[in-house]
């Protein structure tokens, strides 16, 4: 047993030995030391800007919508896309914009695509298309609003979710 001792311990001593170098010099010396780089992007950071609301007037019956809606990409490199645009009750019931009807109902077109109702919009090619870095993409909207909508400022009506994506 001593001698699995004695020789553990000299193995141990030996490879302490090894593992440090010493350097003799008569004054100074010079070493390079290599500086080795990892980059893992594993994701960009997205600097998107979206209207803060989209605003519906109903003026004596006419529906009017804003014309200067946009969504900007901020990023200086990068491009991003509308992926999915989901649409959901607020103050009120979110229809359909190709076959409106009900009470105390809105109805959205944004860019050629329509609510069916709430949840997800389908999104024809072409509707968003790629927003390069520093560009934007105008939002044309419609809305639709039920003829028993009491006289009312800032209602929350529906929620629109834009889903931005990179998209290179």
């Amino acid at each position: 047993m001593k001698a699995k001792k004695l020789s553990a311990f000299i193995l141990a001593v030996m490879l302490v030995l090894s593992l440090g170098t010493t350097a003799f010099a008569a004054g100074s010396t010079e070493a390079t030391v290599p500086v080795t780089l990892t980059v893992a992007n594993e994701y960009r950071a997205v600097n998107v800007t979206v209207p803060a609301s989209l605003p519906v007037y109903v003026i004596n019956g006419t529906v009017v919508t804003a014309d200067n809606a946009k969504i900007t990409n901020n990023s200086k490199t990068g491009a991003i896309q509308v992926t999915d645009i989901k649409v959901t009750d607020g103050a009120y019931k979110v229809g359909s914009y190709d076959s409106f009807s009900g009470s105390k109902t809105i109805a959205l077109k944004i860019n050629g695509c329509v609510t069916t109702g709430a949840g997800n919009m389908s999104i024809p090619g072409g509707a968003f298309p790629v927003i390069a870095a520093g560009g934007n993409q105008i939002l044309t909207y419609y809305a639709k609003v039920s003829g028993d909508a009491p006289n009312a400022d800032n209602v929350q009506a529906a929620n629109v979710v834009f889903t931005i994506s990179i998209a290179d």
